[in-house]
């Protein structure tokens, strides 16, 4: 543990209050009180379209790992919508997937607005 109570006295700046102390290995945040901290960044299904079937069964395998954890454990989630840039180009190796491509691509460029969503799971 990292005492910086010699330091200072009061907490007077935005960093007093925050938990971090170093970044100690790539992606590995050692906090003040000692604790380590790692964040992992994933895509995942997008729930915002999901159904409520499909919202119980991904509530429910989260539910599962998570509580393999045990206690003393803390977690922090955060989900972003971004807008997609735009359809990416492929290579296929035959005419029957490039077709299949072609329409997708079709109906992404008809729509309006299409988005992405990316999460992030601190422990």
């Amino acid at each position: 543990m990292i005492n910086l109570a010699e330091y200072r006295r009061r907490p007077e700046r935005l960093t007093d209050y925050l938990p971090w102390a170093a970044l100690i290995a790539q992606g590995v945040v050692l906090d003040k009180d000692g604790s380590l901290q790692r964040t992992l960044r994933f895509r995942g299904p997008n729930l915002e379209s999901a159904t409520a079937a499909t919202l119980v069964g991904t509530a429910a395998r989260l539910n599962n790992a998570l509580r393999r954890f045990g206690s003393g454990w803390a977690l922090f989630a955060e989900a972003q919508r971004l807008e997609a840039c735009g359809y990416r180009d492929s290579v296929f190796p035959d005419a029957a997937s490039w077709l299949v491509d072609q329409e997708r691509r079709a109906m992404f460029e008809a729509e309006a607005a299409h988005f992405e969503s990316r999460y992030f799971l601190s422990e």
